[in-house]
């Protein structure tokens, strides 16, 4: 039992904790406690287990919220008794009607106004095969059902979900299809920091994963306009978990728009991410990594200057879809900086086109896969000069890597790697009032675009970097969680053989 959570009555924990008083940190071990202890881990992946807690807690709470007093109730999203339905429900009748049930929230075509974020939500999902309803069952009796939900501070229900996606790390690399993976939360906080995102700021996502980038700029925006956010992402599954994760951190009514939207965003030459048709102000990307396979429909980019690797691409997308005075962070590896042919022609134009003021190098190892050195390009869109000069100015390289090895678990990073950093970029301040250090180093622009191939592979310590390895273990899960993912795909290969 962890802080009196666990079987208890309605309306409190056991033990006579109530709701209001529970932690993020509370819920979430509760819930992963029921996972490793109560669930077939081989046959129900940890994500799998979140992702369906989300829905169990979107339903759950719909519910809650349509049973208050007088005007205070909210119309249910889910036909009415949905989910009194769902907790009388077991072994085939519970598959079916989940089954049912999500279906009927992921109707697209549905003239609903107010399920546009179930339907987000619900997007092509499934529940647990049938021989896993026994476990579900449990789950919604145990452990959703008994508690008010609603009566959980909404710092505290999104923190939890976003300790169990954070959970859910080895699954989310796994997805090397779409090229997913965590950031860091001390980076992003430092991302929004450099930004200086504010309260009238629009931030948007272009590749948005788990939603965490978007978060981020919410909580320090300091925003009550939950719609200043929006995002998108081309995996269905990261679609649906951004959603939940959004929604439970930023108390967004279930009524409301969708703020994830499923789409390929290299395919269009808009930002795409917004409903209606306010221009963002903020763009924060983390792009796929991955350089092998055919990028998802690049060459229809008429307005892209060479196709690249999916870094290099949406690189451009932000350059080209942003207007005037956007700020944006793209993070990009190595090869982005200095690579030849699609890479240095994107380094060209975005110094022409845009005011591209810092690089911050970050610390090797802070990603769950080893071996990617990884940067943050932050930019302003601006307008061509009429004379044909470069936007940028200089170009303020930090170096946070030379020294600095980190491991996402054992040595993870933290704020404090990124202080100096944020205090020697000024947020909001005037860069030319930027001083240099060990760690932070001004290029003047002329100096890059000199150079046949424009690289950025500039350092500000010039001390020799430490090779990102890691650990003999660490290398040697990374073989392993590798050979499990090629498995995973020549068994699909196998299944799908006459």
């Amino acid at each position: 039992m962890v802080n009196g959570l666990g079987n208890g009555v309605t309306g409190t924990a056991a033990g006579g904790a109530p709701e209001r008083l529970w932690t993020g940190e509370d819920i979430a071990v509760r819930l992963l406690r029921f996972y490793d202890e109560k669930t077939s881990t081989r046959a129900i992946t940890r994500l799998q287990f979140v992702e369906h807690v989300g829905y169990l807690l979107f339903l759950k709470l719909d519910h809650e919220r349509s049973q208050r007093p007088g005007r205070f109730a909210r119309k249910s999203v889910a036909p009415e008794g949905a989910w009194p339905k769902l907790t009388d429900l077991g072994g085939d009748a519970l598959h079916s009607g989940l089954t049912d049930l999500m279906r009927e929230l992921d109707d697209q075509a549905s003239s609903r106004s107010d399920r546009r974020v179930a339907g987000m939500v619900f997007r092509d999902a499934q529940p647990w095969d049938l021989g896993r309803m026994a476990e579900l069952a449990k789950l919604i009796t145990e452990q959703i059902d008994p508690y008010q939900w609603r009566l959980i501070p909404q710092t505290e229900l999104g923190r939890a979900f976003t300790i169990m996606l954070r959970a859910c790390r080895e699954d989310i690399d796994r997805k090397i299809d779409t090229g997913q993976t965590l950031t860091p939360f001390p980076v992003l906080n430092a991302v929004v920091k450099i930004l200086d995102v504010g309260p009238d700021d629009i931030v948007i996502d272009p590749a948005c994963g788990t939603g965490s980038t978007l978060i981020a700029a919410y909580q320090e925006m300091q925003s009550t306009d939950p719609a200043a956010i929006a995002g998108a992402d081309l995996d269905a599954q990261m679609c649906r978990l951004a959603t939940l994760n959004i929604l439970f951190n930023t108390g967004r009514p279930f009524s409301d728009p969708a703020p994830v939207k499923l789409a390929d965003t290299l395919t269009h030459k808009v930002p795409v991410v917004r409903e209606d048709s306010t221009l963002p102000t903020v763009a924060i990307c983390n792009p796929p990594f991955r350089s092998d396979g055919v990028v998802p429909n690049a060459t229809m980019r008429d307005d892209f200057l060479a196709y690249g690797d999916f870094p290099t691409n949406f690189l451009q997308h932000l350059m080209v879809t942003l207007g005037s005075g956007a700020r944006a962070a793209v993070f990009v590896p190595d090869g982005v900086l200095f690579g030849a042919g699609a890479a240095a022609t994107a380094r060209r134009a975005l110094l022409k086109n845009c005011d591209v003021h810092t690089l911050l190098r970050l610390p090797t190892g802070m990603f769950h896969r080893k071996g990617v050195k990884s940067n943050i390009l932050f930019f302003t869109k601006s307008t061509p000069k009429p004379n044909g000069q470069p936007v940028t100015q200089n170009l303020w390289v930090y170096d946070a890597r030379t020294g600095n090895h980190r491991t996402d678990t054992g040595n993870p990073v933290t704020e404090a790697d990124f202080d100096d950093s944020v205090a020697a970029c000024m947020p909001g301040g005037d860069i030319t009032e930027r001083t240099e250090s060990e760690r932070f180093r001004r290029y003047p622009v002329n100096e890059l675009l000199d150079h046949p191939a424009v690289t950025f592979d500039l350092k500000a310590n010039l001390a020799p970097e430490v090779d990102d390895f890691g650990s003999p273990k660490e290398i040697a899960t990374e073989i392993a969680d590798l050979l499990d993912t090629a498995a995973m795909h020549f068994r699909e290969v196998a299944e799908a053989l006459p």
